[in-house]
């Protein structure tokens, strides 16, 4: 999953949780492990044609903004993983719609073909795309694990409940744990 920046569309909403969590450095940390143990890395960004075609007219506060501000289009600097976490040649960047990593796009068919059944996510807006994302990862019939320091809410109030809510459907681990051998 793709971390925001404060220029981005929702920066200004997520960036202050993710400074104080830590995310970017954190997710720096466990993508260089993941790397370095030849896991697939598989990036997840939010994106949208011209037009906005894959949301209806009246979509939800969230992607509205976006329509309005006409960012987060395929191709332009919103819709991009940030600097810090550049894809390598061979990583996969998966665009989807909305809050679901799944649905609309082909990650399932990329792990499947892979014979990929474990997944460690990591990623913003834990409350909307994370979460989502895991939920339907998990009946889908993967396991799922959350790096909780390489995500943020949009506030301590979200954050802190999903992570109430998420052992319920995955595990919970950090960066560091992660590094240590998942």
């Amino acid at each position: 999953m793709a971390l925001p920046t404060p220029d981005g569309v929702w920066g200004k909403y997520l960036f202050p949780q993710v400074e104080k969590n830590g995310s970017i450095a954190n997710t720096i940390k466990a993508l260089g492990a993941a790397r370095d143990s030849g896991m697939m890395v598989i990036f997840v960004n939010i994106a949208w044609r011209p037009g906005f075609p894959e949301l209806p007219a009246d979509t939800c506060g969230l992607l509205k903004e976006a329509k309005e501000k006409n960012e987060c289009l395929v191709g332009s600097w919103g819709a991009e993983v940030i600097e810090e976490l550049t894809p390598r040649e061979n990583e996969i960047i998966v665009t989807n719609f909305g809050s679901d990593g799944f649905e609309g796009t082909d990650l399932d068919l990329i792990l499947r073909t892979n014979r990929i059944t474990d997944l460690y996510v990591a990623g913003q807006c834990i409350e909307h795309v994370v979460e989502t994302t895991v939920k339907r990862a998990v009946n889908m019939g993967y396991t799922a694990t959350v790096l909780k320091d390489c995500t943020s809410g949009f506030t301590d109030q979200n954050y802190d409940a999903m992570l109430e809510i998420l052992p319920l459907y995955s595990g919970l681990i950090t960066a560091d744990e992660f590094v240590a051998g998942p």
